[in-house]
């Protein structure tokens, strides 16, 4: 009597667990159905490769790792000496305040912490010897995002210069550096399709006969450089067949991050699929004279979407569109991605970013789901989950805007 009462229970078909874990875009969830008994756990583990990946989690300023869509918050014992998380693939890199780096796995072992000498070593003499203002400990704080392949991995080094790394993260063993045009700032990184691709922009700065550096042109230059990178000569990475796409749409009216006379600035991000690469444009009203002590918060007003077409051809071009065929994007600074299942379709993620004079409150608060088809804006979370993300405010990440956490784990073990 006791078995059969069991049987309904660990009898399930691994078929329609696997229909369940798909239905659930939560990790943490994923993880509560593999727990409830050891046929489910091996059940699951036979449907891991059909599964989608889980949404990604929201890093916040103490440490902490929120998850969609339920809020769950999720604490990681982060070394005491460290400055900043940098995703990498289904990894994180820490920098730490001594100028070293390690690697850390917060979905899978969230304790084990590798150090990686060889790989700090390297960026800092590159990034010492580009910027002259970097100075030993110091100089891998400049770091500002992390892109990782299977054959190398690129460093976005303060808007600045990429630095490219070959082989895997634990064993890199050469480096190569790219530059932008002179001029020029670098926004965005990204891989697609094996090769590397930077979205810089620029001022005009050539100068007509007779006039002087006073009356340079303000007009903005935007351009996709395609990087093809390579490591078959004697392992020494190279930086080869830089191809340019110098049509980037934009309009006369828009205004760069950094300019102070208009009402918008416009934030942009490079987010690759599978087989479409994006220039996503976030429109964010701002008030640009203010009293110092008052505490303004950036709000994000729409989004436009364009994809890069006739990439290995002589007419590459930007092409606006108005549906993402159902997936979603999820858009930070230091981490985007395209999810296909699981997240509310059609929809930008986006997360608060820009903070000026005093920290707010609410980490959320220019915080939410953009919608493709109507141009609304709904919360990130209920108020309910938004609640215990909003306790702690003060960590090893006080000072650095939130980002997204792609994760990729395979629910091993």
């Amino acid at each position: 009597m006791e078995a059969a009462m069991e049987a309904p229970w660990t009898n399930l078909p691994s078929e329609l667990l696997g229909l369940v874990l798909s239905r659930l875009p939560s990790f943490t969830d994923r993880v509560r159905l593999r727990v409830v008994c050891g046929a489910w756990r091996s059940a699951a583990r036979q449907e891991l490769s059909r599964l989608p990946p889980p949404l990604p989690w929201i890093v916040l300023r103490d440490g902490t790792f929120v998850a969609l869509p339920e809020g769950a918050v999720h604490r990681v014992p982060f070394p005491g000496d460290v400055t900043k998380l940098l995703p990498a693939g289904r990894d994180v890199i820490l920098t730490h305040n001594d100028g070293t780096l390690s690697l850390m796995d917060p979905f899978s072992s969230p304790s084990a912490v590798t150090p990686l000498p060889y790989l700090a070593a390297a960026l800092r003499r590159e990034i010492e010897l580009g910027l002259h203002t970097a100075r030993d400990m110091w100089s891998v704080s400049l770091i500002d995002k992390v892109v990782v392949s299977e054959q190398f991995t690129a460093f976005l080094i303060n808007s600045r210069e990429v630095i490219i790394a070959c082989g895997p993260l634990r064993q890199q063993r050469a480096v190569a550096k790219w530059r932008p045009p002179k001029f020029c700032y670098i926004i965005d990184i990204a891989l697609f399709q094996g090769k590397l691709y930077a979205l810089t922009d620029g001022r005009d700065y050539k100068l007509p006969f007779g006039l002087d550096e006073q009356n340079i042109s303000d007009k903005h230059r935007d351009e996709l450089h395609i990087l093809g990178v390579s490591d078959e000569q004697h392992h020494m990475v190279t930086v080869s067949n830089v191809k340019c796409i110098h049509s980037t749409p934009r309009d006369e009216d828009e205004d760069d991050y950094n300019a102070f006379n208009r009402k918008y600035v416009i934030q942009r991000y490079l987010v690759a699929s599978a087989d479409r690469l994006f220039m996503i444009r976030r429109w964010v009203n701002w008030l640009p004279r203010r009293p110092r002590h008052m505490t303004y918060v950036w709000r994000t007003c729409q989004f436009e979407v364009f994809e890069a077409v006739d990439l290995n051809g002589s007419h590459g071009q930007w092409i606006k569109v108005d549906t993402l065929m159902g997936h979603s994007l999820f858009v930070s600074k230091r981490c985007s991605n395209v999810h296909t299942t699981g997240a509310e379709e059609d929809c930008i993620y986006f997360i608060h970013e820009n903070y000026h004079n005093r920290m707010p409150v609410d980490p959320f608060l220019d915080s939410g789901m953009y919608n493709m088809r109507d141009g609304m804006v709904a919360p990130l979370l209920s108020e309910t989950a938004t609640a215990e993300p909003l306790a702690g405010h003060d960590g090893p990440f006080t000072r650095r805007p939130l980002c997204w956490l792609i994760n990729t784990s395979k629910l091993d073990g």
